[in-house]
């Protein structure tokens, strides 16, 4: 086994965590700002319209004021109800013929919504109950130079949402990996680097200071699509990354994942998504695990942290896993499966804890930033399966207030209806409450495969088909065009 060298691992926060300001008008402000761009950012314009107008009839002199006429205008917007949003578009923009001068980056931004809507017709019926979002990856985006061009097309389809990669080896059409390291199908070697200005790792080329401002100048959200376990780290220390278990070798090996339990990796990891937010995306959505082998992922800081926890040897943990693997289909479960069943669970629940505290910190930054766990369909499925391969508690996650993304193969649409069945009753009484801080309801979201041979018209329809399978619990629908070139 191996030599166990740390101790139990922490967070290291990268900022100070903000203090309860006490004032009851100031939190009553707040919670209603949280509840109104909660319920923007879950795509109930419906229900966001009501609460900003609410909050500009309650606090007309807020600081918040411009972005709450913005969102609202948004909201409009989603909801084809053009003549009000240009009535919030011209509060922002000021009097026809103001001077450029005096004009804020509120007022300028509203301006060009308005010209865009005189020439532009309302958005598809499908825009406007969740997101109908397009995935893009690093090999489906256009020349730089039209991506303005682009995003237009995007937006009279009806597209809500883009969720962007943020680096190569986040991709959803990557190649699955098996235990081993063997990639199935051998694709080529993906570009290593981040797609977004970052100083914690290399960049290939900052697409997001480009799509962002060009997709919001549009009505567009954009979710950032980003792999912590494959991170675009600078970090080459061996100790920062797992190992892989061989119960028939009863050795280990190197193994491709960063450690998010190390303390070394955490703050690391902290700084990057810091630095992604900044980019002024909307949400982020964390990858799952692309390899089935979570069980036997191992280090020397996990491993002692689990003796100290449990005061169980490592070594039970190890012959844990080799009663599994040489366990028969039809044979009873060993002595040995309630320390497999302590080891996964344990570390499934320090994982999601690690996740919890950057979704934390990173929601003091960005308030209304939506983060999202992909969970592969078995995690409601068949849960304990999805335990021990992957790591992956979808209860838990949504307790926390993750919102989940149905992923691993991109579903087709009609598997749709039967995973929604999956997420009903799983309402607000789920969410573990936090005295004084207003929680987020969780959204459930479905890849959806989109075949290539629909070429250059791929997009006509896919707001409709959005619209008849959303449900009131999968607000959010992501098509993954089957395409290797850009996207038309």
């Amino acid at each position: 086994m191996l030599t166990l060298l740390f101790a139990a691992c922490t967070v290291a926060p990268s900022a100070p965590v903000a203090q309860s300001i006490g004032d009851p008008a100031v939190e009553a402000e707040t919670r209603l700002w949280y509840q109104a761009s909660t319920a923007f950012s879950d795509g109930r314009y419906s229900a966001a319209i009501h609460l900003y107008e609410r909050y500009l009839t309650t606090y007309p002199k807020s600081r918040r004021a411009m972005e709450a006429h913005w969102d609202l205008g948004q909201a409009y917007e989603q909801m084809g109800e053009v003549a009000a949003a240009v009535k919030e578009y011209r509060t922002l923009a000021g009097p026809e013929g103001a001077p450029p001068a005096t004009m804020s980056s509120y007022a300028d931004r509203a301006l060009h919504r308005i010209e865009a809507l005189r020439n532009q017709p309302a958005l598809p019926a499908g825009a406007r109950s969740g997101h109908t979002a397009l995935y893009v990856s690093f090999n489906n985006l256009p020349p730089q130079s039209q991506v303005e061009t682009w995003a237009r097309q995007l937006s009279a389809q009806g597209i809500s949402a883009i969720l962007l990669d943020a680096s190569a080896e986040s991709s959803f059409t990557r190649a699955a990996v098996q235990p081993g390291g063997v990639s199935v199908g051998q694709s080529p070697e993906l570009p290593k680097g981040a797609l977004f200005a970052t100083s914690r790792g290399p960049v290939l080329t900052d697409w997001y200071s480009v799509i962002v401002p060009q997709a919001h100048e549009l009505g567009i959200s954009v979710y950032a699509v980003l792999d912590l376990f494959h991170a675009p780290l600078s970090d080459r220390r061996a100790d920062s990354r797992m190992l892989l278990y061989d119960p028939t070798r009863r050795r280990v090996h190197p193994w491709t994942q960063f450690d998010l339990l190390s303390s070394a990796v955490q703050p690391l990891v902290a700084q990057l998504l810091t630095d992604l937010i900044r980019s002024g995306v909307d949400g982020v959505v964390f990858r799952a695990r692309a390899e089935n082998s979570f069980a036997y992922e191992v280090s020397d800081g996990v491993l002692r942290q689990f003796e100290t926890q449990f005061h169980q040897p490592s070594s039970e943990v190890a012959q844990a896993l080799r009663d599994r693997m040489a366990l028969r289909p039809d044979a009873a479960a060993p002595v040995s499966d309630k320390t497999l069943w302590r080891w996964v669970g344990w570390k499934a629940r320090q994982e999601l804890e690690v996740m919890a505290l950057l979704k934390k910190h990173l929601q003091k930054v960005v308030p209304r930033l939506r983060l999202v766990l992909e969970v592969h369909p078995e995690a409601l499925s068949n849960p304990t399966s999805a335990l021990v391969n992957y790591g992956e508690d979808a209860a838990e996650a949504r307790r926390r207030g993750f919102d989940l993304l149905l992923g691993g193969p991109s579903r087709e649409a009609s598997d749709v209806r039967a995973f929604a069945g999956s997420f009903k009753g799983w309402s607000r009484d789920v969410i573990q409450s936090a005295k004084g801080e207003p929680q987020t309801l969780p959204q459930g979201w479905v890849l959806l495969h989109t075949p290539a041979e629909h070429g250059a018209g791929m997009f006509t329809g896919l707001a409709q088909q959005a619209d008849e399978l959303r449900t009131p619990d999968i607000r959010h629908l992501v098509f993954v065009p089957d395409s290797q070139g850009a996207i038309p």
